[in-house]
């Protein structure tokens, strides 16, 4: 075998290697379970160690199937989390070049995502936003998407607005906002009312929304976000070479310092485009309050 031919071949081997790395990265057997402690100041005391679960980007699909899905949920669950949160991107719809199409997508596969995660239970509710892929899915998605999560395990779903859990006399609010590529996103909607100097968690898909956020009219304590995927393929030295983010590597991944709030934007648990996840395994997040 001479040079080139060894080169080539060596060349062959890396790259089924990658890939099936890649693809395994991608199965239940990877999934991690994270626990992140997120300190806030002010945070009321009956609220101390609140476990917050996070499950993000599941893209149920013909790429991403029940077991993986249903893994994620018994792993939140063993964590015994008071609340759980949602981040979007349930499925995985398309997008026509000029206009969302409604067909877009597959109800069978909104059945998979709800049934797999049916087994969610939390003492201080399940709430949810919806991501870009929901929305590109068309109206018929969203509709089917809110009706069969409600239905299976009772989500409550925050469409730029906000609620006010209490604890034991002691109370936070969480916000929630549209995909924050969609018209109807707004922060404003959700904000509106809320005492300034009270605790304010905020669930957004995409965490670029943090740069609109302005501290001296809006305080948001955390904001909780998916979206990234963590990058999905990540390499050494320059990271993700393609995210969905017009501010780079900013909003990749983990836990982010950004003008007084705290961003965690998780790895999620599904993948789009291809099934293969490159240093940058599946996810589930159990946020704890300090």
């Amino acid at each position: 075998m001479n040079r080139r031919q060894f080169l080539k071949h060596s060349l062959r081997a890396f790259t089924v290697f990658g890939v099936s790395k890649g693809m395994f990265n991608s199965s239940r057997f990877e999934l991690t379970l994270d626990y992140v402690p997120i300190q806030i100041d002010g945070l009321p005391l009956q609220f101390k160690g609140t476990k917050i679960a996070v499950l993000s980007d599941i893209h149920s699909s013909l790429l991403v199937g029940k077991d993986l899905i249903a893994t994620a949920a018994k792993m939140a669950m063993e964590a015994r989390p008071d609340m759980i949160v949602l981040l979007g991107d349930f499925i995985s719809g398309r997008m026509h070049p000029k206009k969302i199409i409604d067909s877009a997508f597959d109800v069978k596969y909104v059945d998979v995502c709800a049934d797999a995660l049916s087994t969610l239970r939390a003492p201080m509710g399940i709430y949810g936003v919806l991501g870009n892929h929901d929305f590109w899915g068309g109206d018929a998605a969203i509709e089917a998407i809110c009706t069969k999560f409600t239905m299976k395990f009772r989500v409550e779903w925050l469409r730029n607005s906000a609620v006010e859990l209490t604890r034991q006399g002691g109370s936070i609010y969480l916000l929630g906002v549209d995909d924050f590529w969609e018209q109807s996103c707004s922060i404003n909607g959700a904000y509106e009312g809320l005492d300034r100097n009270s605790v304010k968690i905020l669930l957004s898909h995409n965490p670029d929304i943090n740069a609109g956020i302005d501290p001296l009219y809006k305080k948001i304590d955390i904001v909780l976000s998916g979206h990234t995927h963590g990058g999905q393929v990540v390499l050494p030295i320059i990271g993700s070479p393609f995210l969905p983010s017009v501010y780079g590597q900013r909003y990749r991944i983990g836990l982010i310092e950004d003008n007084g709030r705290r961003v965690y934007v998780t790895r999620g648990i599904g993948h789009t485009i291809l099934p293969i996840r490159y240093n940058c395994p599946p996810e589930v997040t159990i946020i704890v309050l300090t």
